[in-house]
């Protein structure tokens, strides 16, 4: 818990230095960074939770979804090289992409809920169904004296 606290702490600064450092190192594919992550950042100002565990599915499957097309900018970068950001930025593919990535996790936040409760309920029903068979067969066993 101690850790968490020094975290949460820590995040605001280091954030800070990340985002110099790429702003130094994409140049204009920071901008475009910033663009292809908007779900992201508004599911952390959405997300009450303490961990925010939704934000986290969110980042990730965004973030998934963004790193095909950010890692030329970013390999350009580290070679100190130029890269032309309009072809991407212009590109609708690259956008429908990066946003059903962060869709994916909306949906995964959402859907997750329904589908564990289906299965909560069938196996409920099998303990269930179990139990009353036992019951039955003490029933037998014993007569109705145990009611």
């Amino acid at each position: 818990m101690f850790l968490i606290r020094i975290g949460q702490k820590l995040i605001l600064p280091l954030m800070v230095i990340v985002c110099i450092l790429l702003i130094g190192l994409l140049q204009l594919g920071f901008i475009f960074l910033i663009l292809a992550l908007l779900p992201s950042i508004t599911a952390y100002f959405i997300d009450e939770d303490y961990y925010r565990i939704n934000f986290r599915t969110i980042f990730a499957c965004n973030l998934a979804a963004t790193i095909p097309t950010i890692t030329p900018i970013f390999i350009s970068g580290l070679k100190l090289k130029h890269f032309d950001i309009s072809s991407v930025i212009g590109n609708p593919q690259v956008w429908l992409f990066i946003y059903s990535g962060a869709a994916i996790g909306w949906c995964m936040i959402y859907i997750s809920g329904h589908v564990a409760r289906v299965f909560l309920d069938i196996q409920y029903k099998f303990r269930s169904a179990a139990l009353e068979k036992s019951q039955a067969r003490l029933l037998e066993e014993w007569g109705d004296n145990i009611k």
